[in-house]
């Protein structure tokens, strides 16, 4: 919920920001027929990312380097990545916020190729 409240949109608005997840997880198990929570866990886990790059400088010349990432990280990245692509996605688009949000998770727990582009799109 509190990825959701980030956007200028709903900032600070928390319990509509619990409105939209509760009724995502409902969607969520009408559509599947599964523990929306197991379908949220996996969906988080597919979308973390196993490593990034930071900048590293030897003798003044910087230099990319390929870094494992920390538990946490990865979950608040995820986390981050299914929220931003849900708002982009129902941005000028006749469904509600929760539909989108429950579409991103179900899509995202599936591992739909599709939604490995819009986050490495949204990565950079």
């Amino acid at each position: 919920m509190n990825k959701v409240m980030r956007t200028h949109l709903n900032s600070g608005k928390k319990n509509k920001a619990y409105n939209i997840v509760s009724d995502a997880l409902d969607i969520i198990n009408k559509r599947t027929k599964k523990n929306p929570v197991q379908v949220l866990v996996t969906a988080v886990e597919n979308t973390a990312p196993r490593e990034e790059t930071t900048r590293i400088k030897y003798g003044g010349i910087g230099y990319q380097v390929a870094v494992d990432i920390s538990p946490q990280r990865r979950v608040d990245l995820s986390l981050g990545f299914l929220t931003r692509g849900t708002l982009q996605s129902s941005f000028k688009n006749r469904k509600s916020v929760a539909e989108c949000l429950a579409d991103e998770l179900i899509l995202a727990s599936e591992e739909d190729s599709r939604r490995k582009e819009r986050v490495a799109k949204a990565a950079h």
